[in-house]
């Protein structure tokens, strides 16, 4: 978990199901914010979702994004392109369809999101665009799979 004197760092490799950028799923915000000093804008919303209210923060320019319960602990955990990490030297956010076949043995989808290699701790989020298909070899090579979530799907 990432404590008071530990740095966000953009390039950081990516910890399936436990971290991306030195954040990690359970830490406390407070702790966070405190940590990324004012170097690191970001911007929050609010939204509940059946009864239970949530946070979501979205640090612009680093790519990354988090979603806090009401106790301020960090339940969901996405990076975007401008993040600079990888999984494993190969799986990144902003992957194309393409490149995941190239770089993947198995690709399912799973509660709407998508798992490779049977990895369900890291999954990419479906592009906007693509609502109607079978199967991963019906998405075509182009589409671009701009979310990378850590947590578990199973």
């Amino acid at each position: 978990m990432m404590t008071r004197n530990t740095k966000f760092d953009s390039s950081l490799n990516i910890v399936p199901g436990k971290s991306i950028g030195g954040i990690s799923l359970g830490d406390n915000v407070d702790e966070i914010i405190l940590s990324l000093g004012e170097n690191v804008p970001f911007e929050t919303f609010e939204f509940e979702n059946f009864g239970t209210k949530y946070r979501c923060y979205r640090l612009t320019k680093e790519g990354l994004s988090f979603t806090t319960d009401e106790q301020g602990k960090i339940i969901a955990l996405w990076c975007e392109p401008s993040y600079n990490g990888r999984f494993n030297g190969r799986l990144y956010p902003g992957i194309t369809a393409k490149e995941l076949r190239a770089v993947t043995r198995k690709q399912i989808l799973v509660k709407g999101y998508l798992v490779v290699d049977d990895i369900y701790n890291l999954y990419f989020g479906m592009p906007d665009d693509i609502d109607d298909f079978n199967s991963f070899s019906d998405i075509d090579d182009d589409a671009c799979f701009n979310e990378l979530y850590v947590g578990d799907l199973k």
